[in-house]
């Protein structure tokens, strides 16, 4: 078989198409028309494989053919193969997602899950931003936060109150950022990307993706996130007055830091505020 015919199998399949129906298609995009033993001989499959072949990417709208005897087969132009097929994609898509949008998750599960890809955990991280209420708390090497960059200013604008702990200056409309002083200590301590963020106090994300085996972890649990969430509110304040200091401010500006920084911590969070029900319960009970 022609190299250049196994070489776009991967590509095809992953559009869907079988081996033999990739490989098929392959050769008339270079050979139309041709009839079905023809293409049998030049991907080097039997001829009845191939008819079933031909006929599946009929169905599918790659193909086409003419005659009754002896047809003639023919692709269907790449680009409008390409076309027809990611507009078919995106009508499936939205369509599960109206099915999808009827149902209701389950919002009690407090489990420590792992996530297994760098693309799995910066999506994690946009879809969290999306549904930040009141405040979020991310912590970003300069790579994530140049690539995370418009989803958290898209969060900023809608309302939530958005502070970064960042590695290197930066701009980010609308987001408090507090500039660790130690950051290239820190990056070249932990080589690779690092990336970690809590909404509302209710739901974390913990990344770190660098030689060796890599960490991100999600959880639900108030419990967790609230640890987290002030964990980090920690830092960024302690990074506040650290630089202050190298600064020569006043202690009363330094004060006035402090409680400004105060509103990454409300007790009016989601999460502060779930996890106390429980308690006020019992105290009324």
């Amino acid at each position: 078989m022609d190299m250049s015919l196994l070489a776009s199998q991967p590509a095809l399949v992953a559009l869907g198409f079988t081996p033999i129906e990739a490989s098929a298609y392959a050769f008339l995009v270079q050979a139309s028309p041709a009839t079905g033993y023809g293409i049998a001989r030049g991907i080097g499959k039997p001829v009845a494989n191939t008819y079933q072949a031909l006929q599946s990417l009929r169905h599918k709208g790659a193909v086409l053919v003419k005659g009754r005897g002896r047809r003639q087969w023919r692709a269907v132009p790449p680009a409008e193969l390409l076309a027809r097929l990611d507009a078919e994609r995106v009508a499936r898509v939205a369509e599960a997602g109206r099915v999808l949008a009827r149902l209701r998750p389950a919002d009690d599960d407090h489990g420590v899950y792992t996530l297994e890809s760098r693309e799995q955990a910066l999506a994690r991280f946009r879809d969290m931003l999306e549904r930040a209420r009141s405040v979020a708390l991310a912590d970003l090497f300069p790579e994530p936060l140049a690539e995370l960059r418009p989803a958290l200013e898209r969060a900023a604008a809608r309302g939530v109150t958005v502070a970064v702990m960042a590695y290197e200056p930066a701009r980010v409309r609308g987001v408090e950022l507090v500039l660790r002083a130690d950051g290239p200590v820190q990056r070249e301590r932990w080589p690779g990307e690092w990336f970690n963020l809590v909404i509302d106090g209710t739901e974390h994300l913990l990344c770190w993706f660098g030689p060796g085996a890599p960490q991100a972890t999600w959880s639900r649990s108030p419990h967790l996130s609230w640890i987290v969430h002030g964990g980090l509110w920690s830092e960024m304040a302690m990074a506040h007055v650290t630089s202050g200091i190298a600064e020569g401010i006043a202690t009363a500006e330094l004060a006035r830091r402090l409680r400004r920084f105060q509103r990454f911590l409300s007790p009016r969070a989601p999460g502060y505020r779930r996890l106390r029900r429980p308690v006020r319960s019992t105290r009324r009970s």
